[in-house]
């Protein structure tokens, strides 16, 4: 009886740990922060977006890039040709802060655009719609 009563508690024990293992996994899943623009209508894009919770060595497999013409369409929102003017890249700051930084080289005229990022690392796939108003130039 005693020996079934230590098989149990190591039973318990083994799923205690493996369901805290499950929980601290996903608690530290990455996320993307709101987008900031930093430039105007007529202007180049200039944006970024904060990869929040990003754990140690996931930025070493970590990918980024715009969702194309069937992403578009699968989200059912209408693509813009100036979409393929936009590029995305990963940007790690000092102090350990990872931004997607989103540009263009030539001018975006539209004055309203939405963008699909897609974001993968080793513990997941992140599509994001950011929207994006841009004001005429001071």
């Amino acid at each position: 009886m005693n020996r079934i009563n230590r098989l149990s508690q190591k039973l318990w024990l083994v799923t205690l740990a493996f369901s805290a293992a499950l929980f601290a996994q996903a608690s530290f899943a990455a996320g993307l922060g709101p987008i900031n623009v930093k430039s105007a209508l007529g202007q180049p894009l200039n944006a970024e977006v904060e990869v929040i919770g990003l754990q140690g060595d996931d930025l070493l497999t970590a990918q980024t890039r715009l969702g194309n013409s069937e992403d578009y369409e699968l989200a059912k929102l209408a693509y813009s040709p100036v979409v393929r003017q936009v590029k995305v890249a990963l940007d790690q700051r000092t102090g350990g802060k990872t931004f997607l930084q989103l540009s263009s080289v030539g001018p975006i005229t539209e004055p309203a655009i939405n963008l699909l990022v897609e974001f993968n690392w080793r513990g997941g796939r992140l599509v994001q719609k950011y929207p994006i108003l841009l004001d005429p130039p001071k």
